[in-house]
């Protein structure tokens, strides 16, 4: 992406924000199992170096696409947004780290760093309890699938002319 360019920054950001939306029109069996695909779009930018890019979107699917679903005062914001930036950090240690992480890698360390937290702020904020780390073993399973599914699909849109276009430097 160029440099501080807005009007791909805005393009990223409302892709971000549509899927985020269309996702959470989708039936869940259980309250917080969910993809997180919009997720692909913060990682995509993550994996080809703007991280302010990445942030910009992060900060921005969390907070519009909270006001657009209905859920922007709900606990569900506040939850998101923690475990998104510790998500953000995770991933990008590893880019930054020697030990050449795939995309699909960092893609599961996000996914997995993001439902530990969202437990962690669970247990702080509403669940003030121990059980609530029963689900931990479900939410790094979770984690691992949702992980790869995400990061598979960043390499893809990654391979995309389009894409590649508004991504060049």
């Amino acid at each position: 992406m160029k440099k501080n360019d807005p009007v791909i920054l805005a393009f990223f950001t409302a892709f971000a924000i549509t899927i985020y939306i269309v996702e959470n029109l989708i039936p869940k069996p259980l309250p917080f199992l969910k993809l997180g695909l919009a997720n692909v779009i913060v990682l995509l930018l993550l994996w080809k170096g703007n991280y302010l890019a990445a942030m910009i979107v992060l900060i921005s699917k969390s907070i519009l696409g909270g006001l657009f679903s209905g859920l922007l005062l709900s606990p569900m914001t506040v939850i998101s947004l923690g475990a998104s930036f510790t998500a953000f950090i995770l991933m990008g240690l590893a880019l930054r780290s020697k030990l050449g992480f795939s995309i699909l890698g960092v893609s599961i360390i996000g996914a997995t760093a993001h439902n530990i937290m969202q437990l962690v702020i669970v247990n702080w904020l509403l669940v003030h309890s121990t059980a609530v780390w029963k689900l931990l073993p479900l939410m790094i399973l979770l984690g691992l699938v949702t992980g790869l599914i995400t990061g598979y699909l960043a390499y893809l849109l990654s391979r995309q002319p389009t894409i590649k276009k508004y991504l060049a430097n």
